[in-house]
Formats: structure tokens, sequence, C-alpha cells
């Protein structure tokens, strides 16, 4: 029995997909459709899921607490 894919799932796929083909500065018609698409995909990933943020947040993250442990050492 196959299992279908989450919605997700197959976002990241399609993202993968079209990342490969999707020009930033298409010329033809085909690549301004693969572009708008890939765009489309991007943002529903990063609204809906917060996709490809994580790193990010984790380098504030770290930052924050970096920050605090030279408050800290500074206090002693």
């Amino acid at each position: 029995m196959v299992r279908n894919m989450s919605l997700y799932d197959r976002l990241v796929k399609e993202k993968d997909r079209l990342g490969k083909k999707a020009l930033r500065f298409p010329k033809t018609k085909q690549e301004l459709l693969d572009r708008k698409r890939w765009e489309r995909v991007y943002i529903i990933l990063t609204r809906r899921y917060e996709w490809g943020i994580e790193s990010h947040l984790d380098d504030m993250k770290r930052q924050d607490h970096l920050d605090e442990v030279e408050t800290i050492n500074q206090r002693r």
C-alpha cells in the first residue's frame, strides 16, 4: 500500500524540483512560469510552515546566549 505524502513534503519536493530550473532573471515564458511557481511554493513554505528559518533562529538564540554569558562574566 502506498502512503500519500503530506502537503509539506510535496511542497518541499516541488521547491527542490523547481529550484534546479527556476532562474533569477527569466527570459522566456516557460522560465518566467517556473520562477513564479517557485516563488509561490517558497512563500507558502515560509509563511505557513516557517521553512528555512530554523537556522536563522538558532543563530539568534546562540547570539543571545553569548551576550548573556558575556554580561554575566562582566558582572564578576
